[in-house]
């Protein structure tokens, strides 16, 4: 086969930035629509309860947030536990908004508080890292068709796992401080 032939097997850069845009938008529709939702007062309070219980670190977000992600990068699987993970964080926004005093006292609702969340960093670090896992989960599907996985496709896969490690660290960091800044 002649390098055209062979060039055509593998997924371009550009290709790969579409499955990354497309997978970002997919993911942060499902997390928008999902914190509309209006939940009864029982499963706020649950949810709330929760998100309440949560140790807030450094360490704790990151790995919670890095196993999010890595189970992202596994072929077909991470598709599904990707937009499940969108759909759980928005109904988990939904309760917050419900829940807390503030947004009580403001009316504010779910979609308000995702509207806040998507002009920070940490929601752009953190989306970016989810869909670059998702999107990483399609290459593999497609290298392993072509049969080029461990020609090509796993240098791709190595430094998308290295740059999720290196992104979620940095946005679990500002996460924190965010949290002790804001509340």
């Amino acid at each position: 086969m002649d390098d055209l032939g062979q060039q055509s097997r593998h997924l371009s850069i550009s290709r790969r930035i579409l499955i990354l845009l497309m997978v970002f938008i997919a993911l942060s529709t499902i997390f928008g629509y999902a914190s509309t939702l209006t939940l009864s007062p029982q499963q706020a309070e649950s949810l709330a309860k929760q998100v309440a219980s949560v140790h807030i670190s450094t360490t704790s977000i990151f790995f919670n947030n890095l196993e999010i992600a890595l189970i992202e990068f596994i072929p077909v699987v991470g598709a599904i536990f990707g937009a499940y993970s969108s759909y759980a964080t928005g109904l988990t926004t939904a309760a917050i908004a419900q829940t807390s005093s503030f947004g009580q006292q403001t009316r504010l609702s779910g979609f308000d508080l995702f509207l806040f969340l998507l002009v920070t960093p940490i929601y752009w670090m953190e989306f970016f890292c989810y869909s670059l896992a998702v999107e990483e989960s399609f290459s593999i599907i497609i290298s392993i068709k072509h049969g080029d996985f461990f020609a090509r496709e796993w240098k791709w896969l190595l430094g998308s796992i290295l740059t999720v490690v290196v992104v979620l660290l940095v946005s679990a960091r500002l996460e924190v401080l965010m949290i002790q800044y804001f509340g």
